[in-house]
C-alpha cells in the first residue's frame, strides 16, 4: 500500500489532463487523491493523530451540515475543490502515510523526484517554452514591466512555491546526490515564481533546519545551496532575467501584499461572526462579501475574493473555532514529532521540520488546495509515525486493517465521469452543436451553469445564423436563472442574468436581477453603476443619483466611466 501512497503524492502535484477534463488542473488531482484515499487499508488502533483525523471528520460533518449551502460545502468549489469530501480523503490519506514509519523514505524519495519534475516545468515555463498552458495566463503586464508568474503543474504560482519548498527540505534530509539536485532545483524554481510569501517560508524553513541540526552545515549541502542562489544572481542580472527585475519592482511598490491586510481583518470579523461550526468549507467567495468592508471593496473594486488566503483563518470561516484549534493541533503533532525523534534520526527530523515549517509560514498568505494540502499532512503523518514507532523496530505492517474509506471511490468516478462530460460539452459548443451541448451537459450534472450560460452567449454573439442563435440564448437564460441557485459566487450569477433580461428588453427583470446582485454583495460597485443606467433610462432620477453615487465610491476612482456616470446624472438633475 505504502508505493500507492508515494505514487498518488507524485501523482497528485503532476498531473494534468487538458482536453479531457473540463478543470484539467483541478480535477484529476481530487480523482488521483480519492482513489489513493479509497483503497487504504487503515489499522484501528489508537494514537493521537487517529484521534484528530476522527475529531476532523466530525467537525467538517458538523460545518458542512450547518452550512448556507451543504452541497457546495461537500463537493467543493471548481478552482480547488477542497470541499469536505476533498478534505475526509486528505485526512483519510494523512492517516495511511502514518501507519507505515518503516518506509518514510519511499514518499519522501518521491515527493523529491516528482518536485524536481514540477521544477523543471517551472524553470521552462520562466524561460518561454510551454507546451501545455497558455502562457498569457501567467504572463502579466507588459513590455519590460512583464513578469512571469510559472505555475508549473500546480495550477497558480503561489501553490507550485509552496509545494517546492516542502520539496526542498524532505530532498535536504534524504541521502545522495539525487537528492541535493532535487532540492536545487527546487530552490532555483522557487526563487523564479518571485513569490513573497514562499521567500519568508524558505527563510524559516532554513532557520528551523540549521537549528534541529545544532546550527551545523555540511560542506555539500552550503556548496550546493551556494551553487543555486548564485545562478538565480546570474539569471537575475542576464537579459533573461527582466522578469525577475520587474517582480522586484512590483514588491517595492507594493510591500504589504496588495488586500491581503484588509481581507485577513474581514475574514477575521466574519469568522468571529459564526464560531461554533462556521460556514462549512468552500462558502467564502458566497458568505464573505456580506463582511467585505468598503474600504477593501474602495482598494479592489474589480476582485472578488475567493479565500482568506490563510489556512488558519480558512479553517475559522469555514469549521468555527473548532477547525481553527485543530488544524493548530495538526501542526503541534508534527512538530512534536519532530522534535521527539531528533535524538536518533537528525537529518530525517531537521527535513520534515523545516517543511512544515516553511509549508505553515507560507500559507499564512494562501489557502490548502489538494497538492499541498496532501504534502502537508502527509509531512505531519511522517513525524508522528516515525515517533510512535521507530524506524529500525516498527513492524513492516500493522495488523487488522481495513479499508475504511472505500466509498471515496464513488466520487472519484463520479467526478471524473461529469468533468468529462462537461469538456464534450465545451467541445460541442466550439463546433456549434447545441443538442449534443445539452446533453453532455446534462449528463455532467449541470455543476456548472454560470459556466454555461457564458458560453452559450458567447455561441449566441458568434454566429449569424438565427437556427443556432435563438436557441443559445433561450438555454443561456434557463442556465443563467439556475445559476442563481447553484453557482459558488451567486452574485455574479445574478450580475450575469441581468445581462440577459437586458437583452430581452426586460427593463423589470434587469432591474431585480442587478438588486439580487447588490443584496448578494453590497460593496460591489458594478451592479450600482448598472443600476443607476437602467433607472436613469427610466427616467427615476433621484433614485439613478443615489445609485450612481454609491458606485462612484465603492470604485475608489477606479473607473472613469463610474464617475462619468455620476457627473453625467447630475447635470440631468440640476436642468
Amino acid at each position: 500500500m505504502l508505493m500507492i501512497q508515494a505514487a498518488a503524492i507524485a501523482l497528485i502535484a503532476l498531473i494534468l489532463t487538458p482536453g479531457w477534463l473540463f478543470y484539467f488542473d483541478v480535477t484529476p488531482k481530487a480523482v488521483v487523491l480519492l482513489l489513493a484515499s479509497g483503497v487504504a487499508l487503515l489499522p484501528v488502533r489508537r494514537s493521537v493523530l487517529m484521534g484528530l483525523v476522527l475529531l476532523t471528520l466530525a467537525s467538517l460533518a458538523l460545518s458542512t451540515a450547518l452550512s448556507p449551502n451543504p452541497a457546495l460545502s461537500f463537493y467543493g468549489t471548481r478552482w480547488r475543490q477542497y470541499g469536505a469530501v476533498t478534505q475526509f480523503a486528505v485526512a483519510i490519506f494523512a492517516w495511511a502515510v502514518y501507519t507505515q514509519p518503516h518506509r518514510a523514505g519511499v514518499i519522501m524519495r518521491a515527493v523529491s523526484l516528482a518536485g524536481a519534475l514540477t521544477a523543471i516545468y517551472g524553470i521552462a515555463q520562466y524561460l518561454g517554452w510551454d507546451p501545455i498552458l497558455p502562457a498569457a495566463g501567467y504572463h502579466i503586464g507588459e513590455g519590460i514591466f512583464t513578469i512571469v508568474r510559472p505555475p508549473s503543474t500546480l495550477g497558480y504560482v503561489s501553490y507550485f512555491a509552496t509545494w517546492l519548498l516542502f520539496v526542498v527540505f524532505l530532498s535536504l534530509a534524504l541521502p545522495g546526490r539525487l537528492a541535493k539536485i532535487c532540492a536545487a532545483l527546487a530552490l532555483i524554481a522557487m526563487i523564479l515564481t518571485g513569490t513573497r510569501a514562499a521567500f519568508l517560508g524558505l527563510a524559516a524553513g532554513a532557520g528551523v533546519w540549521l537549528f534541529w541540526r545544532g546550527l551545523r552545515l555540511p560542506r555539500r549541502a552550503l556548496g550546493g545551496g551556494l551553487a543555486a542562489l548564485a545562478a538565480v544572481l546570474v539569471l537575475y542580472l542576464s537579459p533573461v532575467g527582466q522578469p525577475l527585475r520587474s517582480r522586484a519592482r512590483w514588491f517595492a511598490d507594493d510591500p504589504w501584499g496588495g488586500a491581503r491586510p484588509l481581507l485577513w481583518r474581514d475574514s477575521l470579523r466574519m469568522g468571529l461572526a459564526r464560531p461554533l461550526a462556521g460556514y462549512g468549507p468552500e462558502t467564502f467567495r458566497a458568505a464573505f462579501p456580506h463582511y467585505e468592508s468598503a474600504a477593501l471593496a474602495r482598494a479592489y473594486p474589480d476582485f472578488a475574493h475567493e479565500s482568506p488566503h490563510n489556512i488558519f483563518l480558512d479553517a475559522l470561516v469555514g469549521q468555527g473555532i473548532a477547525g481553527l484549534l485543530l488544524l493548530a493541533a495538526w501542526c503541534a503533532l508534527g512538530f512534536g514529532a519532530a522534535w521527539k525523534i531528533r535524538g536518533k534520526h537528525p537529518d530525517l527530523a531537521a527535513g520534515l521540520a523545516a517543511a512544515l515549517a516553511a509549508g505553515t509560514v507560507s500559507q499564512q498568505f494562501t489557502v490548502f488546495t489538494i497538492p499541498t494540502a496532501v504534502i502537508f499532512f502527509a509531512t505531519i503523518a511522517l513525524a508522528a509515525g516515525l515517533a510512535a514507532c521507530d524506524i529500525d523496530e516498527c513492524p513492516a505492517e500493522p495488523v487488522r486493517r481495513f479499508p475504511l474509506a472505500f466509498p471515496l471511490l464513488y466520487f472519484a468516478l463520479r467526478f471524473t465521469f461529469a468533468d468529462h462530460a462537461l469538456a464534450l460539452a465545451q467541445r460541442d459548443l466550439a463546433a456549434g452543436n447545441l443538442p449534443a451541448a445539452a446533453m453532455h451537459y446534462e449528463a455532467s450534472g449541470q455543476t456548472s451553469d454560470l459556466w454555461y450560460s457564458r458560453a452559450l452567449l458567447a455561441t449566441a454573439g458568434k454566429t449569424s445564423n438565427i437556427a443556432v442563435r435563438l436557441p443559445a440564448f433561450q438555454l443561456a437564460a434557463i442556465a443563467g436563472e439556475r445559476a442563481t441557485r447553484t453557482a459558488e459566487d451567486p452574485f455574479d450569477a445574478w450580475y450575469s442574468l441581468s445581462t440577459i433580461r437586458a437583452g430581452q428588453n426586460d427593463a423589470a427583470g434587469t432591474e431585480r436581477c442587478l438588486r439580487a446582485a447588490i443584496a448578494a454583495h453590497p460593496t460591489w460597485f458594478k451592479p450600482h453603476w448598472t443600476l443607476a443606467q437602467v433607472l436613469r433610462l427610466e427616467s427615476r432620477g433621484e433614485e439613478a443619483l443615489r445609485e450612481a453615487a454609491l458606485a462612484a465610491d465603492l470604485d475608489g476612482g477606479k473607473h472613469p466611466e463610474v464617475r462619468e456616470t455620476l457627473q453625467d446624472l447630475r447635470l440631468r438633475l440640476q436642468k
